[in-house]
């Protein structure tokens, strides 16, 4: 059998060929510590309004109610607790045109490809379709968005808790 051996014994040159050094793990490792830090806020939207639709529910008498309600997804349950709150005239205004856009930022960060064009720090999040020019900025907006909601949420607890349970 024949040993290979290289034709030739000039080096290939790359210089020139590209626009610029290529760009090191830094920004793919910044976004991914703010979809982390996103994906908490959210997911603690998400289970802070199923805990309220519980125990309004319970102190309405309807307990028997969350088992056809609690497979429904954020959405749906920003709906059901826009819905329950109708009847409640104590019940906090709450932003639920916001709660309802974070959704959509959700499915695009945690649905989409991060992907990066090599020579700087630029990235877009590619969906199904398209993709989405996105910064560091905009996804740490969205959490600042997500942790605005949170305290919202969280200031609804209080009006549960000292207020009547039942208007009746």
């Amino acid at each position: 059998m024949a040993k290979w051996e290289p034709q030739g014994t000039e080096m290939v040159k790359i210089e020139g060929l590209f626009p610029g050094p290529f760009s090191g793990p830094n920004t793919q490792k910044a976004y991914q510590a703010a979809l982390g830090q996103f994906l908490v806020a959210f997911n603690r939207i998400d289970n802070e309004i199923r805990r309220i639709i519980v125990k309004l529910l319970g102190d309405q008498g309807r307990p028997d109610l969350w088992s056809s309600l609690r497979k429904d997804m954020y959405l749906k349950q920003v709906t059901n607790l826009q819905l329950i709150a109708l009847g409640l005239e104590w019940f906090p205004a709450l932003p639920y045109d916001r709660m309802s856009e974070l959704n959509s930022t959700r499915n695009t960060l945690a649905h989409g490809h991060y992907d990066q064009d090599l020579f700087s720090d630029n990235f877009q999040i590619v969906g199904r379709e398209t993709g989405k020019p996105t910064t560091i900025e905009d996804v740490k907006a969205s959490i600042e968005e997500a942790l605005d909601l949170v305290s919202e949420i969280d200031g609804v607890w209080a009006h549960i808790w000292f207020e009547p349970p039942s208007e009746g």
